[in-house]
């Protein structure tokens, strides 16, 4: 049985309507050992039988079998497969890859060969052989016809095929060069199918096997001229020559374990030629990264100007959650009791309890829950300055950074960095401006006599979508929850939801500098989990209490509904419709770049390299190349986070957003990328060549 065999082989050109022939009735075949020269006049088919045979074309009649199987039924993938496993090929053009160097024109054939060493040390072996070796740095746009010819020829030699097929191999050289080349093809393929396409026999007449003639598509005449022994296909050229015998089959590879290690050499293989082809191209390159910055950009600054895009989403919550925490009423006009709350965590297994507790619901925290909740997120704070200043509303002393409330009349007041400028002038607390910035009484805290004192304390933070928290000194805190009783803000009526009319929710810490007497029937019992606040909550329900977690939600008015949905709906289509073009944006200037590359891809399956590793390439390419952005962002962000004055007119962005916006660049280069994988394999090898563009 033959090595390769063509039957009847015939393959048909349609173009605009007309059909054109290109060989028709090809019978031939093939064995290792042979080289073959083919011939024919300008348009004869002679190339387009190469093309066929290599599987960059497809056939359209008959039938190409190698080793026996036939390749009527392949699709582009098996094709793929076909020129990875059997085909290196010597092109009339080069097609050589312009913005790699000669070394890694070359290299790219060797990539089989796991130790980058020896992958080095082997190119520049092939290339001494051509004559090469005082250009290995040059880029192979920078060489001469010649050279490209010399460059491409080591690139197929180095890729130890059974095959190797030559379209015009001496085209470019002048008689010496080409009878080296000619010795050199000869000496190489001894073990292996030669077959080489040319216009001058009389070059290759010393070398050749077997002379073919090739007219109007057909077979003229398949004559042989030497006598050969056939070689095993699989045999390497050492075991040719001396006609060794296979020792004993190795123990056969799981397929799982297989499976793995082609994996392993894919995802290799990748990643080294996705930085190679990074790096080939620095114009491409910086176009490409200048692209993915203005997309990241884009998405930090629109997720930073449209700040309520997800807020129609949310619930209404009567109370701030809180893990374990249980909200009650005794249904009577009075205060709980010291005691009767002592009482009720015993019963129903409290580790603690709040009697005054809509101060949890106020913009108030003590000093140590501020701590344990703020401190750690480095993020979200900045600075702090506390000062002591005389009960006489004299002038505020100088401030003293870096120090909490100590004093039992000290409080601190947390508010957004950008308003820092405001409240600190030459070193001075501005006592004209009160939480917002605005021109008002000085900032009071409640003490022990009066319930009011001036504040002696203010943290800065950078996130000013959230409102200003006083923070106060244990002491403090428990003076301030004690004057809750006397001064708290009118219940709000909550629809559609009884719970709401027995219990107090405060909107802000500015509520409590109000003074309006009354009664406070309301307490929270904290327990160490929700699963024992909502077991505690329907105990407390059949003992006649009103209770609930602090989980309870209510429904507002249809006029709140509205507006909620109006302003959070709007900033999400603002929102997703932004990400959509940017999305377009980015797909539109890749596109571009793949015109420019598409020819170097092309190549690349042309000599066979795994489809596998030319996406991954092309994904690690894209990847690395997004890097820059993300830097930069890191950068601006790291920058925006020490200047208050853009906190001023844009939400601030946590790391959450941050990575939100990174996934989703990432997600959005994926998408590109593989779209434009899908474009480029959609096409035969050979209509991608004529067809793309090579820079």
């Amino acid at each position: 049985m033959a090595f390769m065999q063509l039957k009847n082989i015939g393959k048909i050109y349609v173009s605009d309507g007309a059909v054109a022939v290109g060989i028709r009735n090809v019978n031939l075949s093939f064995d290792p050992g042979e080289f073959v020269a083919i011939t024919g006049a300008s348009g004869s088919g002679k190339s387009t039988l190469l093309n066929v045979i290599s599987g960059m074309d497809t056939y359209e009649e008959g039938e190409l079998l190698i080793e026996g199987n036939p390749t009527s039924h392949y699709v582009q993938s098996d094709w793929e497969e076909y020129r990875e496993k059997y085909i290196s090929f010597i092109f009339q053009d080069y097609n050589i890859i312009d913005s790699f160097t000669v070394l890694q024109n070359v290299e790219l054939s060797l990539m089989s060969i796991k130790n980058p060493l020896e992958r080095r040390r082997r190119a520049m072996e092939l290339l001494k052989r051509v004559g090469l070796e005082k250009h290995l740095r040059q880029k192979g746009s920078r060489l001469s016809g010649g050279q490209k010819q010399r460059c491409v020829i080591a690139r197929a030699l180095a890729k130890d095929s059974p095959i190797i097929l030559a379209d015009e191999p001496t085209g470019n050289l002048d008689a010496q060069s080409s009878k080296e080349i000619i010795e050199l093809l000869r000496e190489v393929s001894k073990d292996k199918l030669l077959i080489v396409v040319t216009h001058n026999f009389e070059e290759v007449e010393n070398y050749a096997t077997r002379h073919v003639r090739v007219f109007d598509g057909a077979i003229e005449s398949d004559r042989k001229l030497v006598e050969t022994v056939p070689v095993s296909a699989n045999a390497t050229p050492s075991e040719a020559s001396a006609e060794i015998t296979a020792s004993a089959p190795a123990e056969e590879e799981k397929p799982v374990e297989k499976a793995a290690r082609e994996l392993s050499r894919d995802v290799r293989n990748g990643l080294h030629l996705g930085w190679a082809s990074f790096l080939a191209r620095p114009k491409l390159t910086a176009f490409l990264c200048l692209i993915l910055l203005i997309g990241t950009l884009g998405a930090v600054l629109i997720s930073g100007f449209i700040g309520d895009a997800f807020a129609m989403f949310g619930k209404f919550y009567m109370f701030k959650q809180q893990k374990g925490r249980v909200i009650l009423s005794n249904r009577i006009a009075r205060d709980f009791t010291e005691a009767e709350l002592e009482e009720l965590s015993k019963k129903y297994g409290a580790s603690t309890y709040y009697r005054y507790d809509a101060i949890l619901d106020a913009d108030v925290v003590t000093e140590h829950d501020f701590q344990i909740t703020y401190d750690r997120f480095f993020m979200e704070s900045f600075d702090w300055v506390t000062v002591k200043i005389g009960a006489t509303k004299e002038a505020v002393g100088p401030a003293q950074y870096g120090r909490y409330p100590e004093a039992e009349d000290e409080a601190l007041l947390y508010v957004p960095l950008c308003y820092k400028n405001y409240y600190i002038q030459d070193g001075q607390i501005n006592r004209q401006l009160n939480s917002v910035g605005m021109d008002m009484n000085p900032i009071r805290v409640f003490n022990s006599e009066n319930y009011r004192y001036e504040i002696v304390g203010i943290r800065f933070f950078l996130d000013n979508t959230k409102p200003a928290k006083l923070v106060l000194t244990e002491k403090g805190y428990d003076r301030l929850a004690e004057a809750v009783s006397k001064h708290w803000n009118e219940v709000r009526s909550l629809q559609n939801n009884d719970i709401g009319s027995f219990f107090m929710v405060l909107d802000s810490f500015n509520n409590l500098l109000h003074p309006d007497d009354g009664v406070y029937n309301q307490a929270s019992l904290i327990f160490k989990s929700e699963s024992d606040a909502r077991k505690a909550v329907e105990k407390l329900t059949k003992d006649g209490y009103l209770a609930c977690t602090s989980k309870e939600t209510y429904h507002p008015d249809l006029l709140d509904i509205a507006i909620r949905i109006f302003v959070g709906g709007f900033s999400f289509l603002m929102w997703v419709g932004s990400i959509i073009f940017l999305t377009f944006f980015v797909n539109l200037c890749t596109h571009r770049s793949l015109d420019v590359v598409k020819g170097d891809l092309t190549i690349f399956r042309s000599m066979g390299i795994s489809v596998k590793v030319i996406k991954i390439s092309m994904f690690i390419r894209m990847y690395i190349s997004v890097i820059p952005a993300f830097l930069i962002t890191l950068v601006l962000g790291l920058l925006v986070y020490h200047s208050p004055n853009y906190n001023n007119f844009v939400r601030y962005l946590h790391f959450r957003d941050y990575a939100i916006v990174v996934i989703g660049i990432l997600l959005i280069t994926t998408l590109v990328t593989r779209k434009q994988i899908k474009r480029l394999f959609n096409e035969s090898v050979k209509k991608t060549l004529r067809g793309g563009a090579e820079a």
